[in-house]
């Protein structure tokens, strides 16, 4: 009676756990934040190509699974604001990974304590409660993820029949045209029912798979010879003597985990939790938590796949049943000590969370793009004659939000190429014509600091200046030459 007591707490606290995360998902979606930069690059191939066109290589330089966004497009049909529209996926996806998380570390620790633990840090996350209101695939990749990895402990050969088995090794199949990174976790699944369960109906199950990698695999290809994705997260590839591994890790560490001073919790943790999953190698238990860790290293250091910041947002739900696994080993003798070191883990994290992130999002103070409300101020202010130039940083979010604002002013002027240091911004803005007045649109992104104070710098020496500007860079810069 008394087991049954605890179960009943202990299912009780999780759906909690589940629904404030839900909850705290919903509520940043709700805020229908505008697309920035990358978003804008997305949802302009989204809107802009037909279905089937999906299935081709993007423009620019995006890269996501084709059924993704095709999908995204459907709910075009239903939700008119595009930023509701084209979001609803990866919420969807987002909310739905909080269960299966839980059942997927249920499977692998003993503990209630480290259950509990480890379902609070999925939950409460912040880099997972912000890609659920983002247009990327990341959330698709965390639940596609998370689910195949979980196929194995429902596998049961002798029980499947052949159109159950097909129906799997479809679903398998069909999940690599919503997240590229599902590759990864059917290459770990085949290995642990190769190694662990039948060979032959193994071979079988995964024919489907196959099949749909090597159908995606021209796609693939193209994303692989893609230098500027390539470029872009050559910081995620480890060097081959090694030498950038702990920054990279380092790296990593901080992006999930922003707010945390002390971070030699979560580095001894982490440590000891590989520690007690590698002696414990010989159980697929063990083994599904490291083998996608093993590859994700090796995809890095061979420079297939970046291991760094959003790219590796997959995996991450694993390292936080490793950062838990420390609590299965504690002794039901000292389980008031378990009780509290977890206890004290999940409020040091939680409370140093809460300072920035949580009350970012309920109070709206987070980084986000104004194009639409620099256009339509544009449109109050401008005169006739005014002419609107668009630096190439905001070139691509100009390009998705021109047509929600009605521009009598049709004098415009895009940059083409990126100018960022002074002395480039003031040869390329002189050359402008003269004895007219310019308004630059800048809008927000991480590399906007320097260009904004340097464009800033530049008008202040040209006539009639006046800068329109909030904290995250957002500018509308007013000059005549």
């Amino acid at each position: 009676m008394e087991e049954k007591y605890k179960n009943l707490i202990f299912y009780i606290a999780c759906g909690i756990i589940i629904f404030s995360g839900i909850f705290i998902r919903v509520l940043f979606f709700s805020y229908a934040r505008p697309f920035w930069n990358d978003e804008s690059a997305l949802a302009l191939n989204i809107i802009n190509h037909k279905y089937t066109d999906l299935f081709a290589p993007m423009e620019y330089y995006q890269a996501a699974p084709p059924l993704f966004c095709i999908f995204c497009k459907f709910f075009l049909c239903f939700i008119k604001k595009a930023e509701y529209a084209l979001r609803a996926l990866p919420l969807l996806f987002s909310c739905l990974s909080l269960p299966v998380f839980f059942i997927f570390s249920t499977k692998i620790l003993k503990s209630k304590t480290a259950a509990a633990f480890a379902l609070l840090l999925f939950a409460f996350n912040y880099q997972l409660i912000y890609y659920a209101q983002e247009l990327k695939p990341y959330s698709a990749e965390v639940f596609i993820f998370l689910c195949t990895l979980l196929l194995y402990f429902y596998i049961d050969y002798e029980k499947l029949s052949r159109l159950k088995l097909f129906l799997i090794s479809f679903c398998i199949g069909l999940s690599t045209w919503f997240s590229y990174t599902a590759v990864f976790a059917q290459l770990v699944l085949f290995l642990l029912l190769f190694l662990y369960k039948d060979k032959k109906k193994t071979l079988i199950l995964f024919s489907l798979p196959s099949l749909s990698i090597l159908l995606l695999f021209p796609l693939t290809i193209g994303l692989e010879n893609n230098n500027f994705l390539h470029n872009f997260w050559a910081s995620g590839f480890i060097e081959k003597n090694l030498s950038n591994l702990p920054e990279l890790i380092g790296n990593n560490i901080f992006f999930y985990f922003p707010d945390f001073s002390t971070k030699i919790f979560i580095s001894l943790l982490l440590l000891l939790g590989i520690f007690i999953l590698a002696k414990e190698i010989k159980k697929p238990q063990s083994g599904i938590i490291l083998f996608p860790v093993v590859l994700a290293v090796l995809l890095s250091y061979f420079d297939i796949y970046p291991m760094y910041l959003r790219t590796c947002l997959y995996i991450f739900p694993l390292f936080l049943i490793i950062l838990a696994k420390p609590f299965d080993k504690m002794q039901p003798k000292y389980i008031v000590i378990n009780y509290v070191i977890a206890g004290f883990l999940f409020a040091h994290f939680t409370l140093c969370t809460l300072k920035t992130d949580y009350s970012q999002i309920i109070k709206k103070d987070y980084y986000r793009e104004t194009t639409q409300e620099l256009l339509q101020k544009f449109a109050e202010v401008s005169k006739q004659s005014d002419i609107l130039v668009i630096p190439m940083s905001s070139k691509i979010n100009y390009e998705f939000y021109k047509s929600s604002v009605p521009l009598k002013n049709k004098n415009i002027i895009v940059m083409k190429r990126f100018f960022y240091e002074y002395n480039e911004i003031e040869k390329a803005y002189s050359m402008l014509p003269k004895g007219q007045t310019y308004y630059i649109l800048l809008s927000h992104s991480s590399d906007k600091p320097l260009e904004y104070k340097n464009l800033c710098a530049f008008a202040k020496r040209m006539k009639n200046t006046e800068v329109l500007k909030d904290k995250y860079y957002n500018a509308l810069i007013r000059f005549s030459n």
